[in-house]
């Protein structure tokens, strides 16, 4: 089972460009940080403690990501939320971890605009590329 989620944070740091190993597609993997402003009992706003969530990039979108985002960089990210599990390498114990999934089918990601501004370039669709 998924679930969406939607959320706006920083780029803990440069996303990592990969390739699958089925058709060699590209896909891309970043740490994004969101930092929640809470109002304390003096009524001040502090921040609290970010929340990392792990994401997968992939399609066309991955390769955007990968060329014009860079640590630090603000980023909005909508997609389905998955647990990937596998086993520990060295003692077989199952792992796993939440990862938010992006693809052509479902899901969004770019830059938020809220304390930047921004160009766009379009890049071409796949059937122009060709």
């Amino acid at each position: 089972m998924s679930t969406t989620v939607t959320f706006a944070g920083n780029l803990a740091e440069a996303p990592e460009l990969h390739h699958t190993r089925e058709n060699n597609k590209p896909f891309v993997t970043c740490r994004v940080l969101v930092n929640r402003r809470i109002q304390n009992d003096q009524g001040e706003w502090v921040s609290d403690e970010p929340t990392a969530h792990n994401v997968k990039i992939f399609g066309s979108a991955a390769t955007h990501v990968h060329d014009s985002c860079g640590s630090g960089d603000p980023i909005f990210v909508h997609g389905l939320e998955r647990t990937e599990s596998w086993p520990d390498k060295e003692t077989g114990e199952k792992r796993s971890k939440d990862v938010v999934v992006v693809d052509n089918r479902f899901g969004e990601v770019g830059i938020s605009l809220k304390y930047v501004s921004a160009r766009m370039d379009r890049a071409p669709h796949a059937a122009q590329a060709s």
